[in-house]
């Protein structure tokens, strides 16, 4: 193992999502950031982030070794350029961006500030795209997920499109083995569609691109979608969606609006539950910055953020620009606040942590999955940090 992706310096603006993984394990378009460096670098890539989180990757025998490593900023998008730059670096040097962002040292050293001040003067690199943010990950969307799938039409070829379908733009089109189309509208004369392996469109379904369903993803009966969406692997959808990621093992299985959204994994939104994504007046949409710890300017259209293990009741309605933390349990009458803290119930503090992971198990056996030890370690130290 020779490349280690760092988010250690980027994680924070990407709260809720890297409360409990990695950005690297963080999918926008057909592939996580791990997946994607992978591409580029023909190997396994180690993870090197928060020591509470270092737990749930495995590979940390890099962290005692003394070889010389390639430490990458995950939030980076590889390219061939930017690898080659990369692989060009001698012991103790570092890229950066003209602006100061760190792009990647070669190093023997361990320690994070070591690593990401370097010893030496650093290569500015020019024309290098990173992900700043979590609202970002929505607006770079649509062109990650044209970059995955030329990089998987490069790889494979499609299975061929069920005939019961009718199709616009086919050669933008690609499904996996074992996946089932039959009956549905795909149109991507405006983007591309991917439909991953083992996945499943049921009937009377209509897609227009940029869109992506994942590994065993389900879109149910008569469901709309409109780009640019992911539905990540193992979710279910239902309803209409647009602008959204699902980013895995999530539900929204019913009738109902999401959009202009991220979602989690393991999340769950009950039958009507609908967000808003624009205010009544049209005007600016004030949202929760957690790294912050205050409200911000997030333009004209936005609708949640969603971390990882929460749940809405039936009939939630949401309110425009909503912050939504981890492990929340949430339900409650008219427009839901704007702000849910990690371990809500209801809509205030109050899930015990013993009773939130029994259900996130419970959630996890409905898909054959279980709650890991290190998965159980993340949320008692995050539930800790509440409740100092």
């Amino acid at each position: 193992m020779q490349y280690i992706l760092v988010d250690i310096a980027e994680r924070q603006h990407f709260y809720p999502f890297t409360l409990t993984q990695s950005l690297a394990s963080c999918r926008v378009g057909i592939f996580t950031f791990k997946e994607r460096w992978e591409q580029y670098t023909h190997e396994n890539c180690g993870v090197y982030t928060v020591p509470y989180l270092q737990t749930l990757y495995e590979d940390n025998e890099f962290l005692h070794s003394s070889e010389s490593l390639f430490f990458i900023n995950v939030a980076c998008i590889p390219s061939e350029k930017l690898m080659k730059s990369i692989n060009s670096l001698n012991e103790g040097e570092k890229l950066m961006t003209a602006g100061g962002k760190w792009i990647a040292t070669k190093t023997k050293e361990r320690k994070i500030s070591k690593i990401l001040l370097a010893e030496k003067p650093p290569i500015i690199m020019e024309e290098v795209s990173l992900v700043l943010n979590q609202l970002q990950l929505l607006s770079c969307h649509s062109k990650l997920i044209e970059r995955d799938f030329k990089w998987v039409v490069s790889q494979s070829k499609s299975e061929p499109i069920d005939p019961s379908n009718k199709v616009i733009n086919k050669d933008n089109i690609f499904i996996e083995k074992g996946a089932s189309v039959l009956c549905s509208n795909l149109n991507a004369s405006e983007g591309y569609i991917y439909i991953g392996n083992e996945s499943l469109v049921m009937e009377g379904s209509s897609i227009r691109g940029s869109f992506v369903l994942g590994k065993k993803g389900v879109i149910k009966m008569n469901t709309s979608i409109y780009g640019s969406t992911t539905i990540g692997p193992y979710c279910l959808a239902g309803g209409e969606i647009k602008n959204s990621i699902l980013m895995g093992y999530s539900n929204k299985g019913h009738e109902g609006y999401l959009g202009d959204s991220i979602i989690g994994h393991w999340c769950n939104l009950g039958a009507g539950t609908c967000n808003s994504n624009i205010k009544n007046t049209a005007g600016d949409i004030q949202m929760w910055n957690e790294f912050k710890g205050e409200w911000e300017n997030v333009g004209q259209k936005m609708g949640m953020l969603v971390g990882d293990y929460s749940r809405f009741a039936i009939q939630s309605s949401i309110n425009t620009g909503s912050y939504i933390g981890v492990s929340a349990n949430i339900f409650g009458n008219g427009l839901l606040p704007k702000y849910i803290p990690n371990f809500t119930w209801g809509v205030i503090a109050g899930y015990q942590l013993d009773k939130a992971i029994e259900d996130i198990n419970n959630w996890k056996k409905l898909k054959g999955f279980a709650i890991t030890e290190a998965e159980k370690q993340v949320l008692r130290h995050l539930y800790q940090l509440n409740h100092h």
